[in-house]
């Protein structure tokens, strides 16, 4: 499935084509009611793509990488098209996948039927009770920023990343020290602390404790690493770690009525 960021990213791309292109486009596949206003084709585009159920919208994107020399010829100045390009490839990436040439693959085999997890976390934060979830949410999206620049900085994705997750284990321990007092004092400014903390008073098992130490240490190193994995795959794994564990911390907080 793809993520509101690759669908709005999508509709950039499809806005510098005539308007008549991404109509075809999304009639050839099954869509009905095809209507892109000529006047306003983005908003049209938009509106289009995200009422899209995901097996038409996939078959697009399919068609769209496959066909992207097409898409490119008339457009000029060609940076234009090269600029929004490069946006959604990176957004693909973000989402589990990678574009190589005119094909695309699957970095992770399950990612096909899963939910977007980050718009999900993003929806949860936003209505969750706590102190610095707007401070979350603005990582988690400088993380993605980072990895969209027309020069990628990983680093940057990935040490977002951790400062999200450093973040959210920081307010969940401070919770529960508020719920769990005779648990004791613990340094708010140590990762290795709070996490320490947080298994202490049940928050979280021994097993989970080793599973936030091990995802904050791989982030920690950053995406230069010499395994043969190109950097921009490595830094979307590591992101992904990172995403995923903010979701279990969020979501076992919830589940304990807070």
């Amino acid at each position: 499935m793809s993520s509101l960021r690759t669908r709005y990213s999508l509709a950039q791309l499809l806005a510098l084509q005539a308007p008549h292109v991404s109509a075809v486009l999304f009639t050839k596949y099954g869509a009905d009611h095809v209507m892109v206003l000529p006047a306003q084709p983005l908003v049209g585009l938009t509106a289009l793509i995200n009422q899209a159920d995901d097996a038409l919208l996939m078959s697009v994107i399919k068609e769209v990488v496959a066909t992207a020399g097409d898409l490119r010829a008339p457009i000029s100045p060609k940076h234009r098209f090269d600029e929004r390009w490069h946006d959604f490839t990176q957004c693909l990436l973000i989402d589990g996948y990678i574009v190589e040439g005119r094909n695309m693959t699957q970095a992770d085999p399950s990612i096909a039927d899963a939910s977007p997890m980050e718009d999900d976390l993003i929806t949860a934060l936003k209505s969750a009770a706590l102190p610095r979830r707007d401070a979350i949410v603005s990582r988690i999206n400088d993380s993605a920023e980072a990895f969209r620049r027309s020069t990628p900085d990983y680093n940057a994705a990935l040490t977002n990343a951790r400062v999200a997750i450093e973040t959210l284990a920081g307010d969940v321990a401070s919770a529960v020290a508020g719920e769990q007092p005779h648990w004791g004092p613990y340094d708010a400014s140590s990762w290795g602390q709070v996490i320490s903390f947080l298994r202490r008073s049940g928050e979280i098992t021994t097993e989970e404790e080793k599973g936030l130490a091990g995802v904050f240490g791989f982030l920690s190193a950053g995406a230069h690493r010499p395994m043969g994995v190109p950097e921009n795959q490595m830094a979307r794994l590591g992101r992904s770690f990172a995403l995923n564990m903010c979701w279990f911390l969020l979501q076992n907080r919830l589940a304990r009525g807070s």
